[in-house]
């Protein structure tokens, strides 16, 4: 029996062996070096939905949707596919708590929602942006003389999670332990590491919202606790549920979105003076980037047996939700392999779509266009260090591991 024959007598009765793969983004060739571009090239010429076992770590068997415009459909689907375990990161504790309001649906998302966006407002992200330039000057003032820099750990890492800490009121001197507990919880493959930082992250955070019951401030959490939900109080459990949720996105997706949008800089140095020529194409040019390197695997729960595009598909499976085959999906976007920052259509969903899309995307196109304009107008024409080479993964959130620069 081959491989592929093995793996699909592993496959539930009512999932068709023709559309079983051995298929998981981790192994993917080439994921240590282009984690984006191997994710898109194994999907094409395949069928648009399959199903694939241990798709993601973790040991989940899912299936996966590989166009945008069916994708998308999913994400706003809500009655059919829900987000319910999404990331079930309470599992891991052996907890049934959800993010907030990632996990829940409408109309129980709607109120979460409701109290959440006046924090991400364009209106209260604009207010920030000094404090954001401020911060992205003084990273790149501290690698400016020196002519080279790992950008991950001199300032991708840094740079996001410092103005997140600030607006969560959690302390920036902490930022190596909460990186640690970030990349144990979203990058790791050994399920000891993942149970221990889902721990950590727990119990910090009800020790942070304890503190601000009993003395509130001016940040986040305190925000939260003030609000309540319905006329009452948020409990700890909802409010562990939406910090949770903000401490790991805050600290890991502009991070990881940072890290292609400069790769693809050093690699592309036609598009690097592209920008310097044209500092008005920056805003145009991170959407066209964050086309081309989305970083987010998303995934629903099936809620009654249905036919989707005729796969069936049965109440209690998954979809997985991969946002990087949305962004390089040549039948939405015309030669995806491609960057053109002056591309006509970038209807993109590397943030989602439909009621979940991503309540931090103002804050994150803030920053990246920040960060973009400080290192450009600053920094000479940087390329990847000789003798070196990026390193990037596919486990989790994608994300670029190691990216030396030098000018």
């Amino acid at each position: 029996m081959n491989q592929i024959a093995k793996v699909a007598a592993q496959a539930p009765a009512h999932v068709p062996p023709e559309l079983v793969r051995d298929f998981q983004f981790q192994n993917l060739p080439g994921a240590a070096v282009d984690a984006v571009q191997a994710a898109a090239d194994s999907v094409r010429g395949g069928p648009e939905i399959f199903y694939a076992l241990n798709v993601r770590h973790g040991a989940q068997d899912n299936w996966v949707v590989t166009t945008h415009e069916l994708i998308r459909e999913v994400f706003q689907n809500t009655e059919l596919f829900s987000s319910k375990g999404g990331a079930n990161f309470s599992a891991l504790l052996g907890e049934t708590w959800d993010l907030l309001p990632l996990e829940v649906d409408p109309p129980e998302h709607d109120k979460w929602r409701v109290l959440m966006n006046p924090v991400f407002s364009p209106k209260r992200m604009k207010a920030v942006e000094a404090d954001i330039k401020a911060t992205a000057a003084k990273l790149v003032d501290g690698v400016l003389a020196k002519g080279e820099a790992e950008f991950v750990g001199d300032f991708s890492e840094v740079f996001p999670v410092a103005i997140f800490l600030s607006l969560m009121g959690l302390p920036l001197d902490q930022t190596a332990r909460f990186l640690e507990w970030e990349n144990g919880i979203l990058h790791s493959d050994d399920m000891e590491t993942r149970i221990a930082s889902a721990r950590a992250i727990n119990d910090y955070l009800l020790g942070v919202i304890a503190e601000r019951r009993k003395t509130p401030t001016d940040d986040l959490v305190s925000y939260i606790l003030a609000q309540g939900v319905d006329g009452r109080e948020v409990t700890d459990q909802e409010a562990l549920g939406v910090c949770f949720l903000l401490f790991v996105a805050g600290l890991d997706t502009v991070t990881a979105t940072l890290g292609f949008i400069f790769k693809h800089l050093a690699e592309h140095p036609e598009h690097q003076q592209q920008l310097r020529d044209k500092p008005e194409l920056i805003p145009d040019a991170i959407e066209e980037l964050m086309r081309a390197y989305p970083i987010v695997v998303s995934s629903r729960l099936v809620t009654r047996d249905a036919d989707f595009h005729g796969v069936r598909m049965k109440k209690g499976d998954r979809v997985t939700l991969a946002t990087m085959l949305a962004g390089r999906d040549a039948g939405e976007f015309p030669d995806p392999d491609v960057v053109d920052f002056a591309r006509e259509k970038v209807n993109h969903i590397s943030f989602a779509a439909g009621p979940h899309r991503c309540i931090g995307s103002h804050l994150a196109r803030r920053e990246m266009r920040v960060a973009v304009e400080e290192w450009l107008s600053r920094v000479p024409p940087f390329k990847v260090k000789p003798g070196e080479t990026p390193v990037t993964h596919a486990i989790g959130v994608f994300g670029v591991d190691y990216l030396p620069l030098a000018w």
